[in-house]
């Protein structure tokens, strides 16, 4: 359910275990009464456009809310990304990898397996084809993002909610620019066109989460009914590569969907570390790192050595966790710092800058606190490299999730405004909204 909230949040993701009071709960009625069903699927489907695109801005948003089997909500979802995107189904390098891919999807993620058939059957299909990879269903394209994150136990907040905020790091510009070339005439901003997606499946766990990129599994943070959050951010200490999303010779699963599994499966940090460790976790492009965080006040980061394969499991010991760009199992000590970051973007700075602000911070941590911390890491200079001239380093969006409520408070930047002597502009970002999952 959504509601507009006006105050500024930041970019970056911090985890405040107790904020009593903090969101709204959701109006369970008023949301069944806008869910419409799709016709003889048995599925409860309803779309809004929350947040239309205005002129010289970046973002169209969409709500979606999904009841039904997974095979229900994997169709539908191909249809969507068929007729609205013109997604067809990658095509497998060779049969046998597309077998190899069906027998360890029906084995690890049944439920995704389930999705797979939807697909299937959008497109007209047969699921056991393994010529085709019905996994992911890519548009827009384009590499993860860059981000920042913080998690607070719930007994060191003043209102005794689990929290997550997180800001969701991303330039503008289409995949052609980040390539070096032109734009093609009706190409659209990769993450330009993100989704809140409320899903109830008939197996597994509820869940409230961001989707983009890839409309199958793109969830890129978020919470289930049992009030676990699962993020990813682009780890620096692993190297890019050249694998796709969809139709790719690696077996396993991609950054969004372990995170969607996660949500789909796991009740606390001790599931999701297991379904992390018994699942191969393959990097698209550039390599991924997770927080988790469960409504007990526990959390971890998972990451992965990419020498010698190694998981790295860091767990937050009752204290508040950061998480930037940094791979933390291979952080230098304090004193090895550097003096002056060249860069104020820099990922070990924005660590270093959130680490302090939750060290000298006295008392209880609130919501404003959160929120202003996270603003002293927002990317606000122009970013050079990225592809075309235009193109810049942005807080697509900035999320808090509560795990008492299960719900999110989301906002979104719109475009920038005036820049200042230091070259740094003021981001101005749309109104805050609340979607809750039904209790």
């Amino acid at each position: 359910m959504r509601k507009p909230y006006l105050p500024h949040l930041l970019s970056l993701v911090i985890f405040l275990c107790p904020l009593f009071g903090l969101f709204s709960l959701p109006d369970v009625n008023a949301e069944q009464a806008s869910i419409c069903s799709a016709k003889g699927s048995g599925l409860q489907f309803s779309e809004t456009v929350v947040l239309p695109r205005g002129d010289g801005e970046f973002v169209t948003v969409r709500h979606i809310v999904m009841r039904g089997s997974n095979q229900a909500i994997g169709k539908k979802l191909a249809e969507i990304a068929r007729d609205r995107y013109g997604v067809r189904p990658a095509k497998n390098p060779d049969p046998i990898y597309g077998k190899a891919r069906l027998a360890y999807m029906e084995r690890n993620y049944p439920i995704l397996w389930e999705r797979m058939k939807g697909v299937a059957a959008a497109y007209g299909l047969d699921p056991a084809d393994g010529a085709v990879d019905f996994s992911a269903l890519p548009y827009n394209l384009g590499p993860p993002a860059s981000c920042s994150t913080i998690f607070f136990p719930a007994a060191t907040t003043a209102t005794g909610h689990g929290l997550i905020v997180r800001s969701m790091d991303y330039s503008n510009g289409t995949l052609s620019e980040m390539l070096g070339r032109q734009r093609r005439p009706g190409e659209k901003d990769i993450f330009s066109e993100p989704y809140v997606m409320e899903v109830y499946p008939d197996q597994g766990h509820p869940s409230l989460y961001m989707s983009c990129v890839d409309m199958l599994s793109g969830a890129w943070d978020g919470i289930n009914s049992e009030g676990l959050c699962v993020l990813g951010l682009v780890d620096l200490g692993r190297p890019k590569n050249t694998v796709f999303a969809a139709g790719t010779r690696v077996i396993g699963l991609d950054p969004p969907q372990i995170m969607r599994l996660v949500l789909d499966r796991c009740a606390n940090v001790e599931e999701a570390k297991v379904a992390m460790l018994e699942n191969r976790i393959y990097d698209v492009v550039e390599g991924m790192h997770y927080l988790v965080a469960d409504r007990h006040g526990n959390s971890f980061i998972f990451e992965v050595n990419h020498l010698d394969q190694r998981a790295y499991i860091t767990d937050n010991g009752g204290k508040p966790q950061v998480m930037t760009n940094s791979p933390v199992w291979a952080l230098p000590p304090p004193e090895k710092y550097p003096k002056k970051f060249a860069d104020e973007y820099d990922s070990l700075r924005r660590y270093k800058v959130l680490s302090d602000l939750v060290k000298e911070h006295k008392g209880k941590y609130t919501f404003s606190f959160i929120v202003k911390a996270n603003e002293k890491v927002f990317p606000r200079k122009a970013i050079q490299n990225l592809g075309g001239p235009g193109m810049t380093l942005r807080p697509v969006w900035q999320v808090v999730y509560d795990q008492t409520n299960r719900a999110m408070k989301i906002r979104f930047w719109l475009k920038d405004g005036d820049t200042d002597a230091e070259g740094r502009a003021k981001l101005l970002m749309s109104d805050w909204f609340d979607f809750g999952l039904s209790q």
